[in-house]
């Protein structure tokens, strides 16, 4: 399911959603097999390919590519995505790049002005790029941002038993002002969290594969099972845009309180368990051994941590 498609459109019921979820999480496992030993030539490589989180990060530089999007897609929202992954991994972004195929000057005009628009909503600006217009090929746009680390980097696969998981922010939906106010609203809220020294252990954006897809990664890169004890919005599967945080229960105050000082809606929905198997209720949904059969699928290495990213 695409971001721009209703919900209540979606096909299937609710163990549907959760298969493609869970489908989604291991789409890219062959790919990143093939390019595995290339974070082995990398000086000061924090987060590569052998993790697969949000978004790249060499010492304390964050950098986060997406696309290629469809142009109705990319031209109003397509940099607010891609900065979102710099974002939710503990970085600010500063700024982009785009590259587009289109069928006309006038209709890259009508693109760029439209992507300036965003741009200059979360205060990226964009510097270059590259424009093309091959007849033969679809018209799309891609992003490229880069950000630095104001914090340690937050990654998808720290969740700990015991965790509680929050959900931050608003769905981002609608016209492109009311993306970009949504997203820099969920940004500055999330920043905050992190320069106050609050410890969040895992973070996740909700984007492809719904908010149940990106939870189940974060669970089997943590190896931990979780209890659900709320459900955030109606489609599982659906892009959302907010932001899956993991974090000790005694900090969920603190967050409550900075969430509200910048009017950013918060929800706990559940919280991280030892042991290995999802429940929603009191119902199980994902087994023991389906979890523990994803683990071993999934081609995940812990991060190692650098004693000095700088390079210095």
């Amino acid at each position: 399911m695409t971001e721009e498609e209703p919900y209540d459109e979606a096909p299937g019921g609710i163990k549907e959603e959760m298969e493609r979820g869970i489908a989604h999480m291991g789409e890219t496992h062959r790919l990143r097999k093939i390019f595995w030993h290339m974070d082995d030539h990398v000086k000061n490589l924090r987060f590569g390919i052998q993790q697969g989180d949000d978004a790249v990060i060499v010492g304390n530089t964050v950098v986060n590519m997406e696309g290629p999007y469809p142009l109705k897609i990319g031209r109003k929202t397509g940099l607010v995505h891609t900065c979102s992954d710099i974002v939710v991994m503990g970085g600010r972004p500063l700024y982009a790049l785009d590259s587009m195929q289109v069928g006309s000057i006038e209709e890259a005009n009508e693109v760029a002005e439209d992507i300036k628009k965003q741009s200059l909503g979360l205060g990226v600006p964009v510097l270059g790029g590259n424009t093309q217009m091959e007849n033969n090929l679809t018209p799309c746009v891609s992003f490229f941002v880069v950000g630095e680390l104001v914090a340690k980097p937050v990654p998808d696969g720290g969740a700990r038993a015991g965790d509680r998981i929050l959900m931050l922010g608003d769905v981002v939906e609608g016209s492109t002002g009311e993306r970009v106010f949504r997203a820099k609203k969920k940004f500055e809220t999330y920043l905050d969290i992190l320069t106050q020294g609050i410890d969040v252990h895992a973070s996740k954006d909700a984007s492809r594969g719904g908010w149940f897809g990106n939870l189940m990664e974060v669970l089997v890169k943590s190896r931990k099972g979780a209890n659900i004890t709320s459900i955030p919005y109606s489609r599982l599967s659906r892009y959302m845009g907010t932001y899956l945080i993991f974090v000790a229960k005694k900090d969920v105050p603190k967050i409550v309180k900075t969430a509200a000082a910048h009017h950013c809606p918060i929800v706990e929905i559940g919280q991280t368990t030892k042991k290995l198997e999802l429940t929603l209720g009191d119902e199980t949904v994902v087994t023991k051994e389906r979890l523990s059969q994803l683990i071993s699928h999934m081609p995940y290495r812990k991060p190692r941590e650098i004693k000095n990213p700088d390079g210095k």
